[in-house]
């Protein structure tokens, strides 16, 4: 009963996001949907690219390692929904961006922007990884397949919900996907606290140290989860390709809300997944505890539905972080002409599209047992770096912009925070040390001139 409606709920999905191709009439259609979505469209795209793997299969695991502290990335997540709008929502009257690294070019200088969207690319790229393998821990559980065999299917599918439709087909899949998400996390919740007395078996079982501190891991470096998801999330082309898809500002407001309240539950529910296992499966490999746990401990109905939701939510962020890659690197690096009729370009966006998930293929199999949140935060230094404080005095702060020194905006940031790590230090805390470095750099670079000026 369970594989069945797994695979009933993946061929409907496949199915939409097949039929989505009927939407997409030119490529602004395939990269933005036209620029005119709705609420539900809006909030569909944004559920579907900002839910994944690393957040339900991801803090499962590591609440199965380490307790309540694996809510901070979901908490992250919820809180950089809101932000969203409050960034970017005054760009969204113009619509005169398609990638948020056309922000960087406009106000700092086109060099900075190309090699901006180099480092945020390799930034999505990483964590696409992730996202894969998430979902391949659902097969190895559900299926026992081995990781060539898993990873090749997640490939095909993260292909197949994004080639045909583009931002459609990520839009639709997304609204299916947060229905499907959603339910079935809070159904999991109820059976944890009404069939299994999941708080008062954990407050009986557990210690304070580590598992109910949310700071287990020291104040500093633990409140750098939320911060390198916040900054990550706000660096990311996918999300603000979704924003640049929204009709209105209104539209905008109310779907970032709405998402931003969505989000946390879903993170609580799995938090609590993980911890329920490590009480009764303490010998279990972590990133199988949430497909275990639906498997072993709900109704094969909705187990099916809840391991199908995980592997689309996998799936959906994958294809929209694709997607955002291809964005960045037709509009960025190899500019394509800017004809939305010509069908050429559509095709050259599949083909990258196809290369891109093949290259991932390859990393994801040799790379079979690494933790799904580590690739998550490893690719912040690269999405939040070299773009958040660039795109952040580009909008709010043009005095501190200084064009002799335009690449310097960009790299000064990643090369301090893979410094920081190469040199031995805690690696999630190389985010403050690569943002607080850039935004150094430009205060300085700002002295400098002023005094210049001056002489």
């Amino acid at each position: 009963m369970i594989l069945t409606v797994f695979y009933i709920t993946i061929f409907i999905t496949l199915i939409a996001g097949y039929l989505s191709k009927r939407l997409v009439k030119n490529s602004k259609d395939f990269l933005i949907g036209g620029g005119r979505l709705g609420t539900t469209g809006t909030l569909s795209m944004l559920m579907g690219a900002i839910i994944g793997g690393a957040s339900t299969v991801g803090t499962s695991q590591m609440a199965y390692e380490r307790g309540i502290g694996a809510v901070w990335f979901t908490l992250g997540l919820s809180v950089s929904s809101i932000l969203l709008y409050v960034f970017y929502g005054k760009l969204l009257e113009k619509k005169e961006y398609i990638t948020v690294t056309q922000i960087i070019g406009n106000n700092i200088g086109q060099r900075a922007k190309k090699v901006a969207s180099i480092v945020l690319c390799l930034g999505m790229f990483i964590h696409i990884n992730g996202q894969v393998l998430a979902s391949v821990s659902i097969f190895n559980s559900l299926l026992n397949f081995k990781i060539y065999i898993s990873s090749l299917i997640v490939c095909v599918l993260i292909t197949c919900y994004v080639i045909f439709g583009g931002f459609w087909g990520g839009t639709i899949v997304g609204g299916i996907k947060t229905i499907l998400l959603y339910s079935t996390s809070i159904i999991c919740g109820l059976y944890l606290i009404c069939s299994y007395d999941f708080i008062s078996a954990s407050l009986d079982t557990f210690t304070y140290e580590p598992w109910f501190n949310i700071f287990s891991n020291g104040f500093i470096k633990d409140l750098s989860l939320p911060i390198s998801t916040i900054l990550g999330v706000l660096s990311t082309q996918i999300y603000f390709q979704t924003i640049m898809a929204a009709k209105d500002k209104k539209v905008l407001k109310k779907s970032c809300i709405i998402t931003s309240f969505l989000i946390l539950p879903v993170g609580i529910v799995c938090t609590m997944i993980g911890m329920f296992m490590r009480m009764n499966y303490p010998n279990i490999i972590a990133r199988d505890a949430f497909i275990l746990f639906v498997k072993n401990h709900t109704n094969p109905i909705v187990a099916g539905l809840s391991i199908a939701s995980v592997l689309i939510s996998s799936i959906a962020t994958g294809a929209g972080l694709t997607l955002g890659i291809t964005t960045i690197l037709s509009k960025d690096v190899l500019h394509f002409p800017k004809t939305d009729k010509d069908s050429s370009n559509i095709k050259k966006l599949r083909f990258i599209i196809i290369a891109i998930i093949s290259i991932i293929y390859f990393i994801v199999i040799a790379n079979e047992n690494s933790l799904i949140l580590g690739w998550g935060f490893l690719s912040m230094i690269f999405r939040a770096t070299p773009v958040f404080v660039p795109v952040l005095i580009s909008l709010y702060c043009k005095k501190y912009i200084i064009r002799k020194y335009e690449i310097l905006h960009i790299i000064i940031g990643p090369v301090f925070s893979i410094l920081w790590i190469l040199f031995g230090f805690d690696k999630i805390s190389s985010i403050y040390i690569g943002i607080l470095s850039s935004l150094l750099f430009a205060h300085i670079m700002y002295k400098f001139k002023n005094s210049s000026d001056i002489m």
